[in-house]
């Protein structure tokens, strides 16, 4: 019976993924920053460019767990660069436990339950700008004190609705989806050495 627990060799490897996973996600949160549609965007757009992190990962480590310490060591690196509010620990550990229940219905070394899984994981980053929602007005003075204007501001609170949360969430899923497919193309070799299907 093949070892699913996970060993200190895969604890390193996730936790350098993570790092690499919330890097990338973080020069890209940069010029999507510049406009309010291209910063509801960005969770899918940091899934898009992350998935190949994401897929390496998964590829390297198939164990139960490291998509979801994956997630949470993500949401705590972004918390801890003062960038993001608590939320998106949050939104990091529920996107984590969604992808490892995939991984499990599908199997860990299914690339069904990989694509599944970083898809999820992507829907974390909306914890950045989910307290547009949450808490709008606080929010809303905390990016004027980080010297947006006032035009940005008006132009974030009037996309504020229903509609725009639920195509926030879906561009997220699609992006960390399509990066996992993206990821698998530019790393064949990793998924026939692991076995991955």
């Amino acid at each position: 019976m093949e070892n699913n627990k996970l060993k200190v060799k895969d604890l390193v490897n996730i936790g350098i993924f993570s790092a690499l996973y919330m890097a990338i996600a973080m020069v890209v949160m940069l010029p999507v920053g510049i406009t309010p549609v291209l910063w509801l965007l960005w969770p899918g757009i940091a899934g898009l460019f992350g998935g190949a992190f994401f897929t390496l990962l998964l590829a390297k480590v198939p164990k139960m767990g490291s998509a979801l310490l994956l997630a949470i060591i993500s949401g705590i690196l972004f918390f801890a660069t003062g960038e993001c509010t608590w939320v998106i620990i949050v939104t990091f550990a529920v996107a984590g436990i969604l992808g490892e229940i995939a991984r499990k219905i599908f199997g860990y070394k299914s690339f069904k339950g990989i694509a599944l899984a970083g898809g999820f994981s992507a829907i974390g980053f909306i914890g950045s700008p989910l307290p547009m929602w949450l808490f709008q007005e606080s929010y809303m003075k905390s990016i004027e004190e980080m010297g947006m204007g006032v035009e940005y501001v008006e132009g974030l609170q009037s996309m504020i609705s229903v509609g725009s949360f639920i195509g926030m969430l879906a561009v997220a899923f699609v992006g960390g989806f399509i990066g996992t497919l993206i990821g698998r193309k530019m790393l064949k070799k990793h998924f026939e050495k692991a076995g991955i299907v």
